[in-house]
């Protein structure tokens, strides 16, 4: 440890500044963690963990907004006096040190207590938790050795990850929680929705398994949504809808039979399916009362303009979501790569997927699984409309039982509020984030992240400035009460994909 000064007066229980020894302005930084001797005692509770945010510098001389000789002195040329300078840091306080780990400081920081700053061969972290404890593969901004614990038991209690495009949330999630998941013995489920940032980088790794959406079966229910988006509400008329209802009853079954007929006549398969659906839907409309019959053939026409052949290929997959799990034959990572696939096709299938995995946690199922949700504002925008507000209530159903059954969900999006962001309702229900580099947009407002961070004196001017790979660590699965700046080395010879 090293003296670099004392606290100032002003300090509470809450908080309070350092001022710094002279000529140590320019070696101690934010974001470093020190140790304070209240009162200048070292034993038991006096001992009080922190982190320094929030410098500044002060300068009497040098006042903008009045008259000062050595104002005027500076205009011309000259060197001002720095005989008064002050330097010093806000210290956000994470804990008294106590034998079992950091308990909750209630005495007052005591001024003119000697501050000293944790260096490497330190590790302040091994003071915040006791015992057993799970470790990231990440570590202190600045601290390679400072590894970063983990309280395991609050990993069902869903992630958010946050970060502009280029902050590098993809890598993170890659290199840092998919890999905490796999060593608290959870299996990992992915949803690569471009399928160009999970999908090539685990595709024939020993352990992962990479399947395409248009492989995997729909519910019945989800297909049926999928085509009500496709054509704008079955043109808004309930007899279409009830034709195509009565269609998708069993159409899995129609969709392997089509496969097998297609194959023997040489036909394109999605357009024998298209044939046989609209062949269908004319004979529905055919049989209805002669007062309703040209209302119904309109729409239908309406229907199969919006409709081609070529929408129906995203739900022509054959394989059950209920035996998604079995594929993974002893592998523990499976990813869906959902590139290529209609944005509705996409929501369908995870409606599908997110009904089976409700129905197992309803049937008293205990998951330990985890979830991985790429571009989750499309399940989950700001403003959910059609199947968006389908899937986005689905998320908070998730949320909700996951936490009982060990479903972790772990949302990826570019913000945090907003059109960029994830729907407030749902966002209410992650309890532990990782805040990267943030989108202008976030930087002010309800919701943005100066509203989640600035309590902790993590300004939006420093979160609109942070390199890529670092992200602030807030929740709880962290044990430390205040939020952590950290980063990761990804493995050698790792590339971007």
């Amino acid at each position: 440890m090293k003296f670099i000064g004392r606290i100032a007066d002003g300090s509470t229980e809450a908080s309070a500044r350092v001022i710094l020894l002279k000529n140590l302005e320019g070696k101690v930084a934010a974001e470093e963690l020190v140790l304070v001797h209240n009162g200048g005692r070292e034993d038991y509770p006096n001992q009080l963990l922190g982190v320094l945010r929030g410098g500044l510098g002060k300068n009497e001389f040098l006042t903008h907004t009045s008259y000062r000789p050595d104002v005027a002195y500076m205009k011309y040329g000259g060197e001002p006096s720095g005989a008064r300078e002050v330097y010093s840091f806000s210290i956000k306080p994470i804990g008294v040190v106590a034998e079992g780990g950091i308990e909750p400081n209630l005495a007052i920081i005591q001024p003119r207590s000697p501050v000293y700053l944790l260096e490497e061969e330190d590790n302040p972290l091994h003071l915040i938790v006791r015992g057993k404890t799970l470790w990231m593969d990440a570590y202190m901004e600045g601290h390679e050795s400072w590894r970063i614990p983990v309280k395991h038991e609050f990993i069902p209690y869903h992630v958010g990850v946050y970060g502009s495009t280029g902050s590098g949330k993809s890598w993170f999630t890659r290199y840092v929680l998919i890999p905490l998941y796999l060593k608290a013995g959870y299996r990992v489920f992915i949803l690569d929705w471009s399928g160009t940032d999970y999908a090539p980088y685990y595709r024939g790794l020993k352990n992962a398994q990479v399947m395409k959406v248009a492989d995997i079966a729909l519910d019945e229910e989800s297909v049926l949504s999928y085509l009500e988006a496709k054509t704008f509400g079955f043109g808004r008329n309930d007899n279409i809808r009830d034709a195509f209802d009565t269609y998708v009853e069993g159409w899995v079954k129609k969709v392997e039979h089509t496969l097998n007929a297609a194959a023997e006549e040489g036909k394109d398969p999605a357009e024998f399916l298209y044939g046989q659906l609209r062949d269908h839907v004319e004979a529905v409309v055919n049989n209805i009362d002669k007062r309703w019959k040209g209302f119904s053939e309109r729409a239908a026409r309406r229907v199969f303009r919006r409709l081609k052949p070529e929408d129906l290929k995203p739900v022509m997959g054959t394989l059950p979501v209920e035996s998604l799990f079995e594929k993974l034959e002893g592998r523990n990572l499976l990813v869906v790569d959902m590139g290529g696939a209609l944005t509705h096709a996409k929501l369908g299938f995870f409606l599908a997927l997110a009904r089976h995995l409700y129905g197992l946690m309803e049937a008293g199922e205990n998951l330990k699984a985890s979830l991985v949700v790429d571009e989750a504002p499309q399940y989950a925008p700001w403003e959910p409309r059609g199947i968006q507000a389908e899937t986005t209530e689905t998320i908070k159903n998730l949320t909700a039982l996951g936490r009982k059954r060990m479903l972790n969900l772990t949302l990826i999006a570019q913000g945090i509020k907003g059109e960029i962001g994830i729907n407030a309702s749902v966002r209410r229900n992650l309890n532990t984030h990782f805040f990267g580099r943030i989108h202008p947009l976030d930087a002010g407002g309800e919701g943005g992240a100066s509203e989640w961070l600035s309590p902790y004196g993590i300004t939006s001017d420093q979160m609109l400035q942070l390199k890529p790979g670092r992200f602030y660590f807030s929740g709880v699965m962290n044990p430390s009460p205040v939020p952590l700046l950290i980063t990761y080395q990804p493995p050698e010879g790792a590339q971007a994909v």
